[in-house]
């Protein structure tokens, strides 16, 4: 599972990167656009490849030939569902009940607004970031292309070791729990150091700041273990669908919020906002999705009542 999560994590990064690189380059193809026009061509092509390659290579870990039976076995040991083909879920239309266990679950909305909250430092830096850089601290385009780079490098980092991190603790025993949430918490952590760039008026420090806060952006990127891990069974799907809606809110909500707190003197409230956002971020993993454990399916629940009954 981790693989998967950092084959997708370490893509999107990488495309990130490119985004933001080709973004910024002062060429004057960038202003006619074609070079943002290149750089998108490329990216998608990319991403043609990979979800080829995925599709020929990728198979559930019971199928995959790379897989042994001792690995099929660590997977069903932590927590990971390895019998769906064999026993999948019974087929039928979506209902609001359906949504309505999705949506009224307290350890689901832990990590619900998570997402949200840390994929908002991420759009920080795919919107505002270069714009940062060239009006508030008076860069221009070739230095804040090259140093534009750097955060996201970090990023690519922090993506890969959050996996072999949390790989780590299985193997140490550490619980689910831990192995999942700690390097989510740790990388919210690291985010926060953002804020030290409203204490420092040198670009040095603010690029090593918003290069730790990258970091921990990507370290904290396994999100997507903790939908896997505490999702009702029946409900993935949804419980998945809704994760993704909520956390890419964020896509809106931080351009449009930083644009109204920030002046054209200052942009320490539009780091404000993203350091609150983290903080909250942190408190959502904490207090709401506490210990990890598969979440009741409310149907299954009153099936399992009415056999009992009867």
């Amino acid at each position: 599972m981790y693989a998967r999560l950092i084959a997708w994590d370490t893509f999107n990064t990488i495309a990130h990167v490119r985004v933001s690189a080709g973004r910024c380059r002062p060429v004057p193809a960038l202003r006619t656009g074609f070079a943002a026009f290149r750089v998108r061509i490329t990216t998608g092509l990319a991403s043609v490849v990979w979800g080829a390659v995925w599709w020929l290579v990728y198979r559930e870990p019971k199928r995959m030939r790379m897989a042994n039976a001792a690995e099929v076995e660590h997977i069903r040991g932590g927590g990971g569902l390895v019998d769906l083909e064999d026993a999948p879920p019974p087929r039928k239309i979506p209902s609001w009940s359906d949504f309505a266990a999705v949506l009224a679950n307290r350890k689901l909305w832990g990590i619900y607004l998570g997402q949200f909250c840390l994929t908002s430092t991420l759009w920080f830096f795919l919107t505002w970031f270069p714009t940062y850089l060239v009006e508030y601290r008076g860069m221009d385009y070739i230095q804040s292309g090259l140093l534009v780079s750097l955060p996201y490098v970090a990023a690519v980092a922090g993506v890969l070791l959050s996996g072999f991190a949390s790989d780590a603790l299985v193997r140490r025993g550490a619980s689910l729990g831990l192995a999942r949430k700690g390097p989510i918490t740790v990388g919210l952590l690291l985010s926060t150091a953002m804020i030290g760039a409203n204490f420092t008026d040198s670009t040095a420090w603010v690029i090593a700041f918003l290069c730790i806060a990258f970091f921990g952006n990507g370290f904290a990127s396994i999100t997507w273990s903790l939908v896997s891990a505490l999702a009702p069974r029946r409900l993935i799907g949804s419980t998945g669908g809704v994760f993704n809606f909520i956390g890419n809110l964020s896509s809106i909500a931080t351009p449009i919020v930083i644009g109204l707190l920030v002046s054209e003197t200052s942009f320490a409230p539009g780091f404000v906002y993203i350091t609150a956002v983290t903080v909250v971020g942190i408190l959502s993993y904490t207090l709401l999705v506490g210990r990890v454990e598969r979440q009741p399916d409310p149907e299954e629940d009153a099936g399992r009542a009415d056999a009992a009954s009867a």
